[in-house]
């Protein structure tokens, strides 16, 4: 079976080494870089989890494509003759027009337990939304967002204190699980996929302004905000006087400890407590981790700023 993979991610790559360790015929790669324009942001998106898939295939002799319109795709796929495309890491739809090159169609790599999180971030959003469990879907391409009949789901647990980067990396494997179990069957003919069952949500595009924390906002939602912007996304933001400051770790000021009390954003440090405490809205949080822009821990200025308050940070766009 000869297949296109369409992506420009971490789990584009893994996916197009697997392809290749199956013993399957790669024969192109369609791929985007590191920041690229797209209709719900003309003014371009940071591809955070980049990964440069063509280098990679251009060092294995594997035909790239980089992506400007589905139109321009179209004669890229058509000289390949491929029978298949997966599509992982991708942010674009494929129209009919495209999906009609594939005699064996089309499949793409969800990260989520269709048809829930249909749509943009759906891991980041299953931490805000605060899910126990969610999962990777491999699915048939249609033109709906995310709606197709599904080959496979892979379940993955989401425990209170789950992260991103822990959650992105255990996604990848569950996709690796599903291609391997999936494209033989699909290569033969003998998998056929069903429908999506159940009501489904939709989780739209987050952008590094969204990671903007609101001191006044219940501690708890202020963590799972952080644990799901954390690496390898932009960080849970908030300002120092005139420092950007990123908050990559914190957990909740336990119920039992002392009472804070004070003002959204103001800093305690408190007697017998390794690190800086942050009042909320409701709660408190407990500082674990936090830098400027470029990596300086900033625990230790935030040890000697009791009293002093941190503020909400606006992307000037």
């Amino acid at each position: 079976m000869r297949i296109v993979l369409f992506g420009g991610t971490d789990l584009t790559l893994i996916l197009a080494k697997t392809i290749v360790d199956m013993g399957f015929n790669l024969v192109g790669v369609v791929t985007i870089g590191r920041r690229f324009s797209i209709s719900y942001r003309p003014s371009g998106v940071d591809n955070v989890r980049f990964s440069d898939v063509a280098d990679w295939a251009e060092s294995t002799g594997i035909p790239v494509h980089y992506f400007e319109s589905n139109d321009k795709v179209i004669p890229f796929v058509q000289s390949l003759s491929a029978d298949f495309a997966l599509v992982a890491g991708w942010y674009h739809m494929l129209p009919q027009s495209l999906r009609a090159c594939f005699p064996k169609g089309c499949a793409g790599v969800h990260a989520s337990l269709l048809p829930s999180y249909r749509g943009g971030a759906p891991l980041n959003w299953a931490i805000l939304d605060g899910a126990t469990e969610t999962g990777v879907s491999l699915f048939e391409l249609t033109d709906g967002v995310d709606d197709g009949p599904i080959y496979g789901q892979e379940r993955l647990s989401i425990s209170l204190r789950s992260c991103i980067g822990e959650l992105v990396e255990r996604a990848n494997e569950a996709s690796v699980a599903l291609v391997r179990t999936c494209l033989p069957l699909i290569k033969e003919g003998t998998l056929t996929p069903f429908p999506q069952m159940g009501t489904p949500s939709y989780t739209l595009q987050r952008i590094p302004a969204d990671g903007a924390i609101d001191w006044r906002g219940d501690a708890l939602l202020i963590d799972r905000l952080i644990r799901a912007v954390g690496r390898p996304y932009p960080g849970a933001l908030t300002m120092k006087d005139d420092i950007l400051i990123k908050i990559w770790k914190a957990e909740p000021f336990p119920d039992n400890g002392p009472r804070v009390l004070g003002a959204p954003g103001q800093i305690a440090n408190l007697p017998d407590e390794r690190f800086p405490i942050v009042v909320c809205g409701t709660g408190s949080l407990r500082i674990l981790e936090a830098t400027t822009e470029d990596g300086t821990d900033v625990l230790p200025m935030l040890r000697k700023s009791n009293h002093q308050r941190l503020r909400p940070w606006m992307m000037m766009e």
